[in-house]
């Protein structure tokens, strides 16, 4: 499957995707339309980058992906119920986009309305604890706010047991302020996760051409490291540096995401 058709079967489940949200549709009741629109706008954000080196349009699409989340989010918030599997923390891919699209108070205001517990039925706790991780240390980095992560990393030694655990190897370095320690607990994440898409099977043939040729976490740990002061390489494999965006406030309305051409650079 190439990109193109990637593409364009993206813009079609996004177009039923807002239908659904717009008329309260079934899907649009379990908030998995929601769901939906966000994980199409990242993938269509992933193909621009991909296929045509569109940082800018990538950005715009990343951010959209992030409002979605946050219309959502807010109306659990207000109430509704929605199928938990769109409401965990380390499902919610959207705060990472809008981290990477270098949105960081879009990803703030996400981080602040995650939940707090990881759900057992519907995701692994060391997943969660990632996530998490990432939500409270932008918080402590962008809007200096106060969290203690040492008992969420230990935490996480409890959860792994032992086990070879890049992802918190990475994360603890971050803490301790360890540029050297970080890059090379980063080049083992990207070395395993590369090993984790090659396996058949693993990822549907969409998930592997787009977000196995782009490490979006990657691009994560690194913007909490530069806002922290930790000296990164500009370019590590599967995190290009031409998709490393600066901090802005793109000047996006609220109700962008119903819309997929609104604002998306020509």
């Amino acid at each position: 499957m190439d990109l193109e058709t990637i593409r364009l079967n993206a813009h079609s489940a996004l177009t039923d995707a807002l239908r659904s949200i717009a008329i309260q549709g079934v899907a649009e009741r379990s908030g998995k339309a929601y769901d939906v629109a966000a994980l199409m706008y990242h993938r269509l954000a992933l193909c621009e980058l991909l296929a045509e080196l569109r940082s800018d349009r990538f950005q715009v699409l990343l951010c959209k992906s992030a409002l979605v989340r946050l219309v959502a989010m807010r109306l659990t918030v207000a109430g509704r119920t929605f199928h938990p599997l769109t409401m965990c923390a380390s499902k919610n891919f959207s705060f990472v986009d809008a981290i990477t699209a270098g949105q960081l108070d879009l990803a703030v205001t996400l981080a602040r309305l995650m939940p707090d517990r990881h759900d057992p039925q519907w995701e692994y706790e060391d997943d969660f604890l990632l996530h998490r991780f990432m939500h409270k240390r932008l918080l402590h980095l962008h809007a200096r706010e106060e969290h203690d992560l040492h008992p969420l990393l230990a935490r996480w030694e409890q959860v792994v047991g032992g086990e070879h655990a890049p992802y918190l190897e990475a994360c603890q370095m971050l803490l301790k302020h360890d540029a050297d320690g970080f890059h090379d607990a980063l080049i083992a994440v990207i070395e395993e996760r590369g090993r984790q898409f090659k396996e058949k099977g693993a990822y549907p043939e969409e998930a592997r051409r787009t977000d196995g040729a782009l490490f979006m976490n990657g691009f994560a740990l690194l913007r909490l490291a530069e806002l922290d002061g930790l000296a990164t390489q500009r370019e590590y494999p599967n995190i290009p540096r031409f998709a490393r965006l600066p901090v802005s406030k793109l000047p996006l309305s609220p109700d962008a995401w119903k819309t997929p051409t609104e604002a998306l650079p020509s």
